[in-house]
């Protein structure tokens, strides 16, 4: 704030100085003319004016310029190096008479406009400070950083924000501007009726999904601050994306503790027999265990992704938990590894409603993956009751029947699968429920 005054403040002490130079010497050029026109007539009075050669009086042949021939004055001021040089001459016999004097220029003192100069910075630093703190209850340094570290927190936020104000946006942050399609930098007040029309028609709802200026969705939050609105926007792409990520994460969590609630109780099966001298029982189990990985491991030799068989890894260690059968057909290549990520996250929410769908029977649940190329196809089927609801209402967020916080794994597969370029469809056949995946052919890695 300090540094912002001083300069123009310093500006304004030089201009005042410059400006008062200037007046007085014009002034003092004025009364320097007026002197020497006065002293030539009074010295053409004179019989014998030689006497006043003191004064800068002389009679020439050659004055500093042509002198009217009928007795009138000629005269002048100029600035020179010396200071300010005024003349006038008069015609006097043969010659002239003609005065010259010189006067040094007046320069001001410095100090009344430093003085002003200082008086204004220190009345502008008081009535600054005393803003700060009628309005934010700070210092002005203090308030000053506190509205950097704002605007910075302001400008990091990863959700659009607009401030509005009588049907102008005051205030977007930079992540607004990238969702709103305007360049980086716009300035703002802009009408938000050119900006965002359609949030120019949402008055009183304080919630809803709005098209962005782009066509994308986005997920709208109004709140009323005072005189101003503060619109909270982000694409429903992102929101999905989250909510994926949340959801894969708790996935995740769920097969880990499954599997470390699997392994702890075959320690405690082994650890007991042991302790009852049946030992070759012990080794028996363990050795069904290997020979049940051993299996495990063949069976996921068909599934070249990585990722995709570390999910399936999970999701079968996930059946034997709930007691449902889970099988796999085809093969996935190496080739589609660049779609390993994606199709990770598809099949995660299939799995998991195919293997609660198939735990629900009486009798034994049955959930078949499938693999099919050309271009891929990815299939999961499940015994389980069905779903009752209609096909399309089954992608819509929240659409389920399991409970609030549910109902969102299909809306997220689909999207993933639109992602993709492919589509999910969902039918039923001979009593078993079907989600088929179909993904366009995509630039893939060769297989190995």
């Amino acid at each position: 704030m300090g540094r912002a005054l001083v300069l123009p403040l310093v500006a304004l002490a030089v201009l005042v100085l410059a400006w008062v130079g200037l007046e007085a010497n014009r002034y003092l050029a004025l009364l320097a003319e007026g002197e020497v026109r006065a002293l030539v007539h009074g010295a053409s009075a004179l019989a014998d004016p030689r006497p006043l050669a003191g004064l800068g009086l002389r009679v020439t042949g050659h004055p500093e310029s042509a002198v009217p021939l009928l007795g009138e004055e000629a005269g002048g001021v100029e600035v020179k190096p010396q200071g300010l040089r005024a003349w006038a001459a008069i015609p006097w016999g043969q010659g002239a008479l003609e005065v010259v004097r010189t006067y040094p220029l007046f320069l001001p003192s410095p100090l009344p406009p430093l003085l002003l100069a200082l008086g204004a910075f220190l009345w502008a630093w008081a009535r600054a400070e005393a803003a700060a703190k009628r309005l934010l209850g700070l210092p002005l340094k203090e308030a000053g950083r506190r509205l950097a570290a704002l605007e910075a927190a302001f400008s990091s936020l990863d959700e659009g924000v607009a401030v509005l104000e009588d049907g102008e946006v005051v205030l977007l942050n930079p992540k607004g501007l990238s969702l709103l399609g305007l360049p980086p930098g716009a300035m703002t007040p802009l009408p938000l009726q050119r900006v965002w029309r359609d949030l120019a028609g949402l008055k009183d709802v304080k919630e809803g999904y709005l098209p962005l200026p782009t066509g994308r969705p986005a997920r709208v939050r109004l709140l009323a601050l005072g005189a101003y609105r503060v619109a909270l926007f982000q694409e429903q792409a992102e929101l999905l994306r989250l909510a994926e990520s949340l959801t894969q994460s708790r996935r995740h969590l769920e097969l880990l503790r499954a599997q470390a609630h699997e392994f702890q109780n075959l320690l405690h099966v082994v650890g007991g027999l042991i302790e009852l001298g049946r030992a070759e029982e012990a080794l028996r189990l363990v050795q069904s265990e290997l020979a049940a990985e051993a299996e495990l491991e063949s069976l996921l030799g068909r599934v070249e992704v990585p990722i995709v068989a570390a999910l399936v890894l999970g999701k079968l260690r996930r059946a034997k938990e709930l007691g449902v059968s889970l099988r796999l057909e085809g093969r996935l290549p190496t080739r589609y590894t660049p779609l390993g990520e994606a199709l990770a996250a598809l099949l995660g929410h299939l799995l998991e409603n195919a293997l609660e769908a198939a735990a629900g029977r009486d009798a034994q649940g049955e959930v078949v993956l499938a693999f099919r190329e050309e271009p891929l196809e990815v299939e999961v089927r499940d015994n389980g009751p069905g779903l009752p609801a209609e096909a399309e209402t089954l992608f819509l967020p929240g659409a389920s029947s399991r409970g609030a916080g549910r109902g969102y794994g299909l809306a997220l597969a689909r999207a993933q699968a639109k992602a993709l370029g492919g589509s999910l469809v969902y039918y039923r056949d001979k009593g078993w429920t079907v989600f088929c995946a179909r993904i366009p052919d995509l630039p893939t890695v060769p297989s190995s």
